[in-house]
């Protein structure tokens, strides 16, 4: 009894083994399939190993043999890698099965979808016969054609062509990729000075403080990054840059205009200045200038101006549109600025030797041209007071009401 026990255990034993070979079997095999199947693993003709395919490949196999009678089809798998084509059918690019035993020798399956360019797929497949499953193939992988990949195209930079030192600047950009989303570009701002806020096509610049006329080149530069199949396997990362600027002119035109009236002034009491030095801050475009100068030579004829004994005082600036309108707008807006301040100018008469003071307001009117400002044109106010009787017209500027 013991003996004849053992011999049914040892059978029952090797009963679950052969149950179990066979599941293992079928679960590694992605189908049916028979250890003891005379089908062998077709071999894999093209794309050959890690060849470059266009389009939509043709996958090639050569035909199997075998002794099993009925007729056999073929099944092809695609996956993005080698892994992926042992997992489940969720994870394939593309599969086909059914695929009847082509003449030849051969049988083909042409991929039913597109792939992206410049990745590599990998692939394998089988052969069927009767219901029942041969082998895998080796796998082999292919590289789409990786074409050309046109870099990024700034089509447009908007700004402020001007902007006050210390002013917020919108800037934004308009950029077309073939291949990418302009959202998925990586976009980077820089300039010479001052500082940008945000990201993307669309930023704040902060113009930063100036001494005098400055430009700055706001550039952009669009990233476009992308990968490429290499030989071997793998990918290597490529990237297309574009490059872009604006030009943004900045002014502190308080400075710039108080510098101007300043200068002018101090080189008008300066005698030994010559009249033309003293006009050299005027525009030719202001009739201005041509007056200014008689009235400075004939300055230089009557009177010795001492400088010790003259000054001007803090002005004020007012900014506006135009001469004619004098409607007021933001600085980075206007075209023409008056400078009104008090001035006090003593001078000796070369004829009689008299000294005296002259106080009146003096009107300095600036223009705003090529992004920067230029002195226009000069008046000056009758005196309040003069400190001698006898004192002769301060020939400043032409004189007339302030307007």
């Amino acid at each position: 009894m013991p003996l004849h026990g053992s011999r049914e255990l040892d059978r029952g034993r090797r009963a679950i083994a052969v149950v179990a070979v066979a599941l293992l079997a079928a679960c590694g095999s992605n189908g049916p399939s028979s250890p003891s199947s005379p089908l062998g693993a077709p071999t894999l003709v093209s794309p050959q190993d890690d060849a470059v395919a266009s389009g939509r490949p043709v996958l090639t196999v050569n035909n199997v043999s075998g002794t099993a009678t009925g007729s056999r089809t073929y099944d092809f798998q695609v996956a993005e890698s080698e892994s992926a084509l042992t997992g489940p059918a969720q994870a394939f690019i593309t599969s086909a099965t059914g695929i009847a035993e082509g003449g030849g020798g051969r049988t083909s399956f042409q991929l039913d979808r597109d792939v992206t360019a410049g990745k590599r797929y990998y692939w394998h497949a089988r052969a069927v016969q009767s219901g029942t499953a041969g082998a895998w193939s080796a796998t082999f992988r292919f590289r789409t054609d990786a074409k050309a990949n046109t870099p990024p195209v700034i089509q447009s930079i908007t700004a402020s062509s001007r902007a006050e030192a210390r002013d917020e600047v919108s800037v934004t950009a308009v950029v077309q990729d073939q291949e990418t989303s302009a959202a998925n570009l990586v976009y980077e701002w820089s300039a010479a000075g001052g500082s940008f806020a945000g990201t993307g096509a669309t930023v704040r610049w902060t113009a930063p403080g100036v001494a005098g006329p400055s430009a700055f080149d706001l550039t952009l530069t669009v990233i476009e990054r992308y990968t490429v199949a290499v030989p071997g396997g793998g990918e290597e990362a490529h990237e297309n840059r574009a490059t872009g600027t604006t030009t943004v002119h900045v002014n502190d035109s308080s400075r710039e205009i108080t510098a101007l009236a300043t200068t002018f002034i101090d080189d008008f009491l300066h005698s030994e200045r010559s009249p033309e030095f003293c006009v050299r801050n005027f525009t030719d475009s202001c009739p201005g200038k041509r007056e200014e100068l008689d009235q400075i030579r004939t300055d230089r004829q009557q009177f010795v101006n001492d400088p010790a004994r003259s000054s001007m005082e803090r002005g004020t600036i007012e900014f506006y549109d135009s001469e004619r309108s004098h409607r007021s707008v933001p600085v980075s807006q206007s075209a023409f600025a008056d400078l009104r301040a008090v001035c006090h100018f003593a001078s000796t008469n070369k004829a009689s030797g008299q000294f005296g003071i002259i106080t009146g307001t003096c009107q300095l009117t600036s223009v705003y041209e090529n992004f920067q400002w230029r002195l226009c044109d000069s008046h000056f106010l009758p005196p309040f007071s003069t400190s001698t009787a006898g004192f002769m017209r301060f020939p400043f500027a032409r004189q007339r009401p302030l307007q």
